[in-house]
């Protein structure tokens, strides 16, 4: 029998970065995997890290190993609308390259191109430095029984045979939208089929040379009865994903879509080498529990998006930034027990926002419009090629800019925040409003040693005063001490970001979301930390 606080199912960016978090916080946790190591498939899955999880990066000390490994700093972000790269062009969404962007409003840092297969092997040589956790790879969850005390875990080694009993305080499934875990609950997972889809990891060197439509991360391929596919970049050298789109289903064979990518290119004369064909269907679903006693679902295991908009892997990993700190404060007797039941409260209003974006901007893929012309060398043709990569530009903007899905995004109703009255800034995909109002993200400031107001948090909760009473902040002290919960004071001497942070007194916790603030301390201090801690009732 092996014991451990926290086992977590499932060794993808979610499972591991969980793993990461709970390190960074001190506690220990087993990570098991079916598959034999991370990183060995080159798939094409996620490769936008949004503004929130390279801030997550920033934390774990990842943040120039993420940006040398992603997309080379001068490849432009553009997206272009055309009826084939030898064809007609409908248009261009010109975007910044990595060297030219600048971080947006409220964070330091900027959304980075990192592909899933380089991205993956970083977490896991982070997760094995920290020395706190074990990775067992080749090893598959073969069973789960849970009693008030923790939870017995049977796992299957796939490589040498046999079993290992194990006793976790708690289990996280992290296992994907087929998640093994979600299934041994019974949990349902209802949701919507968006469609079946089938891409493909393909190599051509130099595709540059083939046409003159210039460097771009993605080209879309616009037909007469609508969008018919697109091409992406994977690792902005030579690696690309070619999807087919709408109704091509999931029985095209190799050839038809190696016959396609050459329609989608405009000529056969180009080397393109298969390097894996996917069958998958697009979905939006989500399952009816977060946790069930001491088992808990993030990422894909808990809820799905279509990837057009990147929010899948993003969502997860802000899942398990949030539970990794309610775990660890459960585990060191600082945290309550209703710290876990805020977990699904937190994030499921988050998943579902996410998701439907998602979906929106694939349905805005396919919706075009009627296309009689858009193959024609006329006028007419013209005028309707005009039409469609406007079309396209709009509808395609806040599927490339999402920053304020990325920071906007807040905990409304959450047992454990303590609301001030001020009104809600706008929650909008492509606009972000900094605020410390209760609930959301403490939002970017520089220092003046050069930190960000982000590198204050993370080891427990953290008082930020703005010129607060001495005696206010000295009876949250007290009350922090006598009831065991860590606590930083921070005084900040800057009147810029005292007006950004907008009362004397912030309370936030170790994810960077604001619990409570005001300019005085009107109520017991004590019931505002059990409050905040999950220990009230």
């Amino acid at each position: 029998m092996i014991r451990t606080p926290v086992l977590i199912v499932g060794a993808g960016p979610v499972g591991l970065a969980l793993a990461l978090e709970l390190a960074w916080h001190g506690t220990r946790s087993i990570v098991v995997e079916q598959d034999a190591g991370t990183g060995l498939v080159l798939l094409a899955k996620a490769s936008t890290l949004n503004e929130r999880t390279m801030e997550f990066c920033r934390r774990w000390g990842l943040r120039d190993a993420v940006a040398a490994a992603g997309f080379p700093a001068e490849m432009p972000r553009d997206v272009v609308f055309c009826t084939a790269l030898n064809g007609f062009l409908l248009g261009r969404q010109p975007m910044a390259c990595a060297r030219d962007r600048r971080p947006p409003t409220g964070t330091p840092e900027i959304l980075r191109k990192c592909p899933q297969f380089r991205f993956d092997p970083l977490l896991a040589e982070a997760v094995r430095a920290t020395g706190l956790v074990e990775l067992r790879y080749a090893t598959r969850c073969e069973s789960l029984e849970q009693d008030e005390d923790g939870v017995s875990v049977v796992l299957a080694n796939l490589a040498a045979g046999g079993m290992t009993r194990v006793r976790a305080e708690y289990v996280v499934g992290c296992d994907g939208a087929g998640s093994h875990v979600r299934g041994a609950l019974g949990i349902d997972f209802p949701g919507y089929r968006l469609g079946p889809s089938v891409s493909a990891m393909v190599r051509i060197p130099d595709l540059g040379r083939y046409h003159g439509f210039g460097p771009a991360e993605r080209y879309m391929f616009v037909g007469s009865s609508g969008t018919s596919a697109s091409l992406n970049a994977v690792d902005g050298v030579d690696l690309w994903r070619f999807t087919l789109l709408g109704s091509a289903g999931a029985d095209v064979r190799e050839s038809d879509l190696q016959a396609a990518l050459h329609r989608a290119i405009g000529r056969d004369d180009v080397p393109i080498e298969l390097l894996r064909l996917m069958y998958w269907r697009r979905s939006q679903c989500h399952a009816e529990r977060y946790r069930q006693g001491r088992v808990f679902l993030a990422g894909d295991a808990a809820h799905t998006a279509s990837p057009s908009g990147a929010h899948g892997l993003n969502t997860g990993l802000g899942d398990v930034f949030g539970l990794a700190w309610m775990l660890d404060a459960r585990l060191k007797g600082w945290g309550g027990a209703g710290l876990l039941d805020a977990h699904e409260v937190e994030r499921r209003p988050v998943a579902l926002r996410n998701a439907a974006a998602s979906t929106r901007n694939f349905s805005n893929w396919l919706d075009t419009g009627e296309t009689f012309a858009l193959l024609d060398n006329s006028h007419e043709g013209t005028s309707e090629r005009e039409r469609v990569g406007a079309h396209m530009r709009d509808a395609i903007y806040e599927e490339w800019h999402t920053a304020g899905i990325a920071l906007g995004y807040r905990y409304e109703g959450s047992p454990l925040i303590v609301p001030d009255g001020s009104a809600a800034t706008p929650d909008e995909v492509s606009d972000y409003v900094p605020t410390a109002r209760p609930g959301h993200r403490a939002p970017h400031a520089w220092l003046a040693d050069g930190r960000s107001m982000l590198d204050l948090f993370g080891h427990g909760l953290v008082l930020l005063g703005f010129g607060a009473d001495a005696g206010e902040t000295d009876r949250l002290e007290r009350a922090a001490a006598a009831s065991g919960t860590p606590l930083s004071v921070v005084a900040v001497d800057d009147p810029e970001i005292a007006d950004l942070y907008a009362r004397r007194m912030v309370l936030v916790r170790p994810d960077g979301h604001v619990a409570w603030r005001g300019d005085r301390l009107d109520r017991d201090p004590a019931a505002l930390f059990d409050t905040v801690c999950g220990r009230a009732g």
